[in-house]
Parts: C-alpha cells; sequence; structure tokens
C-alpha cells in the first residue's frame, strides 16, 4: 500500500508567494506588475507541470520502477484556494485598472448609440455657475455627452464652469426650449461632480444637443480629474493634479499642454496632442496622429491609424502603431517603437536605456551618438541596409560596439534599414523634429 502523493501544494504556495511579492513591489514603488498577471497567468500550469515531473523522477530514482508504482493525486483544493485568494486580492489592489477598461467599453457603446448636434445652428449661453472649493476637495469628476470641454486656472476663489450650446436642424423657437429642459448639474465636497442634463430631440428622439464647457479653476489648488465625453474635444492647459488625470472622448481630439501629474489619455477618433507634462504620459487613440514632447516622465503612446512624434522626453518611451510613422527625438532611455505599416526614425546624443525597434513595412533610421556605451544588432530581410563607422554591415545584418557596450539597441525590420553616426546640431535639438 502507498501512500498518495499531492501535486501541485508547492505551486500554489509559490502562486502565493509571487502574488505578495508583486503586490509589495507594487506598494513601495507604484508600479503595476500586479498587471502583469493577466499576461503570465498560464505559468501556473508549467509550475504544475513541472511539479508533477520533479515527484515522478525523485520517486523513480529513489524506489525504481520495479517497487511498484507510487499514485499521485492533484491537490485540487490547494490550487483553487490559491488561486481564488490571488484573484480577490488582484480584483482589490487593481479596481482602477479594469474600471478604466469598462469605462472605455461603455464609451464605445454609449457613442455609438447616439446622434450628436454640430456646432452650428441656434447658439445659445446658458451662463456661468460657481462651485465653492472646500479645505478637502481633492478631485473634479466631469461627464459630458456631447461637447468640447475646456479646462484651466485662473485668479477665482470658486470653479467656475461656463456653457454654450450649440442646438442644429431646429427652429429658434425648438432650440430655444430644448435649451431650457436641459442643464448643467454640479455637486461639491471631496469630490467636485459636474455634468450635463440635456433634452434630447429629433426625428428620433436621440439627437443630442452640444453643450461646450469651460471650467475655470483657481489657480492655488491642484486636483485629481477624471474627465469623459461620448463626443467632443478635451483640452486641458495649465493644471496641476495632486497625482493623475484621466481624459476619455468616445470622438474628439485631446490636447493637454503645461500639466503636473500622471496624465491618461483615451480617444476613438481624435488627434492627440500632449507637452509640457510634470510626470508620466499614457495616451491612446484608435484613429489619429499623436504629438508628444517635453514630458518628465515615462511616455506611452499607442495609435491604430496615425503617425506618432516625439520628442525631447526624460524617461522611457513607447510608441506603437499598425498604419503609421513613427519619429522619436533625443531619446535617452529605453526606446520601444514598433510599427507594422511605416517608418521608424529614432535619433538621440546620448543613449541611457535599452532600445527594441521593429517595423515591419517601413525603412528605419538611427542616428546615434559618437560617445557612449552601447552595442547595435539589426537586421532587414527584404532592404538594403546602410551604415557609418563603427557599425559594420554583413549582408543583411549590421552591428557595432560603441564604448563598452552597456545597452542593447535591437532593431528588426522588412525594408531599408540606415545608421548615421553623429551628433544633432543645437536646431535639431530644439524643434525635435526627427529626420
Amino acid at each position: 500500500m502507498h501512500r498518495k502523493v499531492r501535486v501541485g501544494r508547492y505551486t500554489a504556495s509559490l502562486l502565493l508567494l509571487f502574488v505578495g511579492i508583486l503586490l509589495c513591489i507594487d506598494l513601495v514603488q507604484d508600479t503595476d506588475y500586479m498587471m502583469g498577471l493577466l499576461t503570465w497567468w498560464p505559468l501556473l500550469f508549467v509550475g504544475l507541470g513541472l511539479e508533477y515531473f520533479l515527484f515522478s523522477w525523485l520517486y523513480l530514482r529513489r524506489s525504481g520502477a520495479s517497487k511498484g508504482r507510487r499514485l499521485f493525486r492533484a491537490d485540487l483544493k490547494g490550487l483553487l484556494m490559491s488561486v481564488l485568494l490571488c484573484a480577490s486580492v488582484f480584483i482589490i489592489t487593481q479596481q482602477e485598472h479594469y474600471m478604466y477598461l469598462w469605462n472605455r467599453v461603455s464609451l464605445n457603446l454609449t457613442t455609438a448609440s447616439m446622434d450628436f448636434s454640430e456646432e452650428e445652428g441656434n447658439r445659445i449661453n446658458k451662463g456661468s455657475v460657481l462651485v465653492p472649493v472646500g479645505m478637502q476637495t481633492s478631485e473634479l469628476l466631469v461627464e459630458g455627452v456631447n461637447g468640447d470641454i475646456t479646462v484651466r486656472r485662473a485668479a477665482v476663489q470658486d470653479v467656475e464652469i461656463h456653457t454654450t450650446m450649440w442646438i442644429d436642424q431646429v427652429t429658434v423657437e425648438e432650440a430655444k426650449s430644448i435649451a431650457e429642459a436641459s442643464s448643467l448639474e454640479a455637486s461639491n465636497g471631496n469630490t467636485i461632480r459636474i455634468w450635463t442634463s440635456a433634452q434630447s430631440y429629433g426625428a428620433s428622439g436621440k439627437r443630442q444637443p452640444r453643450m461646450n464647457m469651460e471650467i475655470v479653476l483657481p489657480e492655488d489648488r491642484r486636483v485629481d480629474m477624471d474627465i469623459r465625453t461620448s463626443n467632443g474635444e478635451i483640452s486641458l492647459t495649465g493644471v496641476d493634479a495632486i497625482h493623475s488625470i484621466s481624459l476619455q472622448s468616445g470622438n474628439g481630439n485631446l490636447a493637454v499642454s503645461g500639466v503636473i501629474g500622471d496624465v491618461r489619455g483615451t480617444t476613438l477618433n481624435g488627434t492627440i496632442d500632449v507637452h509640457g507634462v510634470t510626470g508620466n504620459v499614457e495616451m491612446n487613440t484608435n484613429r489619429g496622429n499623436v504629438l508628444a514632447g517635453d514630458i518628465s516622465g515615462s511616455t506611452v503612446l499607442n495609435t491604430l491609424v496615425g503617425s506618432i512624434q516625439v520628442a525631447r522626453t526624460e524617461g522611457d518611451v513607447t510608441a506603437d502603431t499598425k498604419n503609421g510613422n513613427i519619429g522619436i527625438n533625443n531619446a535617452s532611455w529605453n526606446v520601444n517603437a514598433s510599427s507594422l505599416n511605416g517608418g521608424i526614425a529614432v535619433q538621440s546624443n546620448s543613449i541611457g536605456g535599452n532600445w527594441n525597434i521593429y517595423s515591419a513595412v517601413g525603412n528605419i533610421t538611427l542616428r546615434l551618438p559618437v560617445l557612449g556605451s552601447f552595442r547595435l544588432e539589426g537586421s532587414s530581410s527584404y532592404g538594403d541596409i546602410n551604415a557609418d563607422a563603427p557599425f559594420e554591415v554583413d549582408g543583411k545584418n549590421v552591428s557595432g560596439q560603441v564604448g563598452d557596450g552597456l545597452y542593447s539597441l535591437l532593431v528588426e525590420g522588412n525594408s531599408d534599414l540606415t545608421v548615421h553616426s553623429s551628433e544633432l546640431t543645437q536646431s535639431e535639438e530644439e524643434t525635435g523634429t526627427p529626420r
């Protein structure tokens, strides 16, 4: 009679240990390593398989096949308990992330089901609303449906909201009636909430009047912001956040300038222009070009259809487009650039991190410093390769090292690859325009 061995208890223990370590790192360093569980969860099966293999191998080595066989049984209870516990921890600690994804899905559905008035026809001034700011006020939540949202700071005591309505395809009298039935609502407290209550109209009864909002914040106050609209541009100028700013538009441009705080923005259809941010930046659009510059933290830019231009950043840069060109200037730290259909140009006077650059269809041009510590490894499957010294071309590959080769520059493409070794001029550094 052989005792049954429960396989999986060590995997369950390691899972709990691993999740606990990730959670501690995220809390101490303000990172998001826990989100990696969504990608690497299959490693749980790898660990379980390895544990079963090791138990079998150790048993055969000690007892031999002729001693009979020991029965193995999966510790399903232990595995289930550890998985449920880790899932509970993930749900509690990562609410901000999956709520952000849910808001984006909701925004898509809302935008698709509505009919929006254009900024034409009848223009009606709805006046101003004042919202007192308390000592404990720390957040601004703005929810629009159809209309531009502009946020800036000025020498005011309270939060001021100025609203202008546009109602098209109706007579003047009908527009006045719709405007009277529409209003701007606001509440204060720890969170100042501002939202529109618009009277829908039209043959379908779903057409939304346009309500443009200009929100003026006191100069001496800092608040986190969460701003959403289904249709309209969102523009922020010279505002300060305690920690972060979140922007979402179903259809409209995003413009951010002179802002303090981490900025995250999403639009389904619109361009993105973000400059002068003291903090990290993450911006996403399905259709539209992306411009970014003078970012003090890490920069993550994504577009499905559109080009990306980045200049004068002081942190890591990630740029991804499925159909468009990428230009990165003064990339001093880690760089990840990928385009399925478009050229990539990256240039810098100093390299302080690893680069990973890929273009499926499009020329790649690099302008690298003559001094530093990095090693280049590049390839092109079908294009020509041209490179300055000290880089050498060998068939479809190019390689070379500057200094001790501390950092790795990996470049892969299918079109022409050009590598220049020279310093940027002062004019090129200031304009931030990649060649």
